[in-house]
């Protein structure tokens, strides 16, 4: 009863969302539109919408969704994502960047750790939740993507960068755009993190033949081969990947859905 219930309200959020959109084909017009929508709309939506954590119970809802994005996946499993995949690249001296910075949720946890913070996104509603989650942070600046191209004065200027739960929802043309523009703004040797789909992990797998057709709201789904190819080409080394997944074992709700990577430019 109650996973049917939640499956309802999961539907019904989604025809709201995705009503009156452009054509899914228009990969970046569609998720401008979808995630403005979505950033408006999420003080209402967060009093109904499921939490992937189901631990959570209804009168911890309110404490436990601070920030645009708590809703997915677990905090715990973020929490360890950055430690292990974020953390051992950036420091205090660094200039580090978020492309899709949405409501702030990974950026609270690392603009405090770097010299300088830039928020990019190509929703100008999810940078105001962005500006709002980081307001104790001086060093972050908000910058607003009307394509999928980065700054050009920041061209060879970061440290680190990184995408977390946000190539998910993107074609392969314009994931690999977004591959070309990492390698131009990172330094020589910079460091890169990339969170995508994986059809090898058992959740990404089922999460595949969920959907009946490609969905921006669901997911696109790749493989690590496609990564390592979209790398190779750009100037990019993986030095770090995800573990591969079987069904025993892993709990952590992304590693066991997902692939993360760390790539370095060469």
């Amino acid at each position: 009863m109650v996973k049917s219930l939640k499956q309802k309200v999961v539907k019904i959020v989604g025809r709201v969302l995705e009503a009156s959109m452009p054509a899914t084909s228009a990969n970046v017009a569609y998720n401008k539109v979808l995630w403005n929508r979505y950033a408006r709309s999420w003080n209402y939506m967060k009093r109904v919408i499921p939490l992937e954590n189901c631990e959570v119970s209804v009168s911890e809802r309110g404490s436990y969704l601070k920030n645009l994005g708590d809703e997915w996946g677990r905090l715990s499993d973020i929490e360890e994502i950055v430690a292990h995949y974020i953390d051992p690249f950036v420091s205090p001296e660094r200039v580090v960047g978020e492309i899709g910075a949405g409501g702030g949720r990974i950026a609270l946890r690392v603009a405090p750790k770097v010299g300088q913070f830039y928020c990019f996104d190509i929703s100008a509603e999810m940078l105001k939740k962005a500006k709002a989650a980081l307001s104790a942070s001086a060093n972050a600046t908000y910058v607003l993507l009307t394509e999928t191209v980065l700054p050009s004065s920041l061209k060879g200027q970061l440290d680190f960068i990184y995408a977390f739960d946000v190539f998910v929802h993107l074609d392969l043309h314009t994931l690999w755009k977004y591959f070309q523009e990492i390698a131009g703004v990172l330094k020589s040797g910079g460091r890169a993190f990339i969170h995508t789909t994986n059809l090898r992990a058992p959740d990404g797998w089922k999460r595949f033949v969920s959907q009946n057709e490609y969905s921006v709201l669901g997911h696109y789904f790749i493989s690590p081969e496609i990564v390592e190819i979209f790398a190779s080409h750009s100037g990019l080394r993986i030095i770090k990947t995800s573990p591969p997944v079987v069904d025993s074992g892993e709990t952590n709700y992304y590693l066991r859905r997902d692939f993360l990577v760390v790539l370095e430019k060469i």
